[in-house]
Order: structure tokens, then C-alpha cells, then sequence
């Protein structure tokens, strides 16, 4: 339960640093993030010693990054519906499938 935990918690803090740097310095920041999330999921799967921790991850992830990409009470988006933040959505949901399915 605790490593579940943790690696919910892992996969919000990999969301959380690939979506502040994604559209930072375009292309470098999305390039950056995008090896990041690929990265971060692995090492969570890896030093689990678990392919099925990786899911938590991913959902963790994936419920940071989606929630940051609609409005909020003030209309603030942190994701925006340009070119940069279109790829980042959909190469780093392919990535968390294609990660997430990879044997550890």
C-alpha cells in the first residue's frame, strides 16, 4: 500500500516538473519534458522492481497534466491548445503507454 502510494506520488511530482518546463523554452523545454516523463516512469518502475507501479504513476501523471490543461476559477490554463502543448499532451500520453508497457 505505501509503494503504491509513493508511486502515485512519483508520477504527480515527474507531471508537476515535465509540465512546468514544457513550454518554457520552446522546442528545448518540450523536448526536455517529454525525456523526462520517459525517464521518470521507468526509474519508478525500475527501482519498484515493478511493471505495475508504473500505473499509478501514469495516472498520477496524467491527472496533474489534465487537470493544468482545462480552466480554472480564474480562466488560468497552464497547458495551452498551441502546437507545443498539443504534442506534449499526446506524445507524453504515448510515452506512458509505451513506458508503462516495456518489461522492468
Amino acid at each position: 500500500m505505501v509503494r503504491l502510494i509513493l508511486a502515485t506520488f512519483a508520477g504527480v511530482v515527474v507531471g508537476f516538473s515535465t509540465l512546468v518546463i514544457h513550454n518554457a523554452w520552446p522546442p528545448v523545454g518540450l523536448i526536455f519534458a517529454l525525456i523526462e516523463t520517459a525517464v521518470g516512469i521507468y526509474l519508478i518502475g525500475s527501482i519498484s522492481g515493478s511493471r505495475w507501479l508504473k500505473l499509478p504513476a501514469a495516472i498520477g501523471w496524467l491527472a496533474i497534466v489534465l487537470r493544468a490543461g482545462t480552466h480554472g476559477v480564474s480562466f488560468e490554463i497552464l497547458v495551452m491548445g498551441n502546437t507545443t502543448g498539443n504534442i506534449f499532451l499526446l506524445a507524453g500520453i504515448s510515452l506512458l503507454v509505451l513506458v508503462g508497457l516495456k518489461r522492468v
